[in-house]
């Protein structure tokens, strides 16, 4: 009599086993193609929050390029998109991951304003030379503002060009996705705290990189109370990424377009997308 009463009690536990992982498992897989357009339209509706409407007249999604650099994070390509104005160039924004937040990745978008090379006085365009139909290679070691002798117009000799370099300027930040604890690392969100919002405007030079960590690390941007890990990853990811879009930024915006132009209209409303955040506490 016992064994038949356990023999059933284990068939009635193993069927609510199946059938409770069964549901899991669908809704998983019923929500998981809603949750990627989710963020999806999370990811463009900030492009416009890190690059303003008066630094572009196109479409910021309808144009990028996906690149696979360290810089970015190692763990998946990532996709910058290219903000012209009057046909120019004049922003990037850079998708980048932070490897090393408290809960795992923190994946990030920065926004920065971009300078044309100035040689001799001369403003050298970075899209391609219409005259030779060449571009640039993405080089991720030379700063783009290295460049070699211009050929003088008035004189068939070359001569070695000035240079005028130029800082780069922050236009904004945005995390898109994060697993950090509620309370403690959460303040990188925009909704929760405008901690994020210390980086726009600010100058970015790679001869000065002393002022972009944390203040705990001699830095210009606060850390946390009872949580340095979270923001001292998110500064380290945005000096990564400005260093790579400062080294390749004409590069960039010679690479082939791999954007799917679609017909929906760029300005998405805010998606509130819900994120599962373990609730721990941070180190110091």
């Amino acid at each position: 009599m016992m064994k038949e009463s356990l023999a059933k009690n284990g068939l009635m536990l193993g069927a609510f086993a199946v059938v409770t992982t069964a549901l899991i498992a669908l809704t998983f897989f019923g929500t998981q193609d809603k949750i990627e357009q989710q963020k999806q339209q999370k990811l463009l509706s900030v492009l416009n929050e890190v690059v303003p409407s008066e630094f572009h007249d196109n479409a910021l999604y309808a144009n990028c390029t996906e690149v696979d650099a360290p810089e970015l994070g190692i763990k998946k390509a990532h996709k910058i998109y290219r903000a012209t104005l009057n046909g120019q160039p004049s922003a990037l924004v850079l998708e980048a991951t932070a490897p090393d937040g408290y809960s795992g990745d923190i994946d990030i978008v920065v926004g920065v304003k971009v300078e044309p090379h100035i040689v001799n006085g001369i403003q050298k365009s970075m899209q391609n030379d219409s005259r030779s139909g060449e571009s640039e290679n993405l080089n991720t070691s030379a700063l783009p503002l290295t460049d070699m002798a211009e050929l003088d117009g008035n004189s068939p000799e070359m001569h070695t060009p000035e240079i005028k370099t130029t800082n780069m300027k922050v236009l904004g930040v945005r995390v898109i996705e994060h697993k950090e604890t509620p309370g403690l690392g959460d303040k990188i969100e925009l909704a929760v705290s405008n901690w994020i919002t210390s980086f726009s405007g600010k100058s970015f030079s790679p001869d000065n990189l002393a002022p972009w960590q944390v203040k705990k690390d001699g830095g210009e941007f606060d850390q946390f109370t009872g949580a340095t890990i979270t923001p001292r990853a998110v500064v380290s990811a945005v000096r990564e990424t400005l260093l790579y879009a400062q080294a390749n930024q004409s590069a960039l915006f010679s690479a082939p377009n791999t954007c799917v132009t679609t017909d929906s209209v760029e300005t998405i409303d805010d998606v509130n997308v819900d994120e599962t955040q373990p609730h721990s506490v941070e180190e110091l």
